[in-house]
């Protein structure tokens, strides 16, 4: 062993990866946003105006009927152009198994979103709109405030219905 040396290589090696891996946890946590700070957190949206904006009171349950009417109309049409597509003679067979694929996870996701409003019905929730996207989901909810223990329900819920992360789940409450 050379006398004179303090810090061999390894040491010095070891020392800048503690310094790289503080650096790392310590830009984390400045730079994650607030909203997901915790694994598994769900985003709550809250749909509070300011006071100086004019409110277009819509009633709850008229909300929850357009917004089921326009979904409804919108899975007509995308089925309707799904049954075109098909019709086409000029399509390949993958273009036919692509396409009908697009139809059978329309299908699905239909059945889920009824699923989980059925269930969110069934845990005391009035009003309830599940609304499926690629890899999120949207739930909106009849509620003058959503606890920790519901927001658990709805989470466990839609877990249990869809493979979509916790993270993708927002809740939405409406009054």
């Amino acid at each position: 062993m050379k006398k004179g040396k303090v810090f061999g290589k390894g040491q010095i090696v070891v020392g800048v990866m503690v310094l790289a891996l503080a650096a790392a946890i310590w830009l984390n946590t400045k730079y994650l946003p607030t909203s997901t700070k915790y694994l598994g957190e769900s985003a709550y949206v809250d749909n509070k105006t300011e006071s100086n904006a004019t409110e277009t009171a819509v009633k709850p349950e008229d909300y929850f009927s357009t917004a089921k009417n326009e979904r409804k109309e919108a899975r007509e049409d995308a089925l309707e152009e799904v049954e075109e597509i098909l019709k086409g003679s000029k399509l390949s067979d993958a273009d036919k198994k692509a396409t009908l694929e697009k139809l059978q996870k329309i299908t699905q996701n239909t059945a889920k979103e009824v699923n989980i409003e059925n269930l969110l019905k069934a845990k005391g929730f009035t009003q309830a709109l599940a609304i499926i996207g690629d890899n999120e989901i949207n739930i909106i909810v009849k509620s003058d405030g959503l606890t920790t223990a519901n927001t658990m329900q709805i989470q466990d819920i839609v877990t249990s219905q869809t493979d979509i992360p916790l993270s993708k789940i927002k809740i939405i409450p409406i009054k």
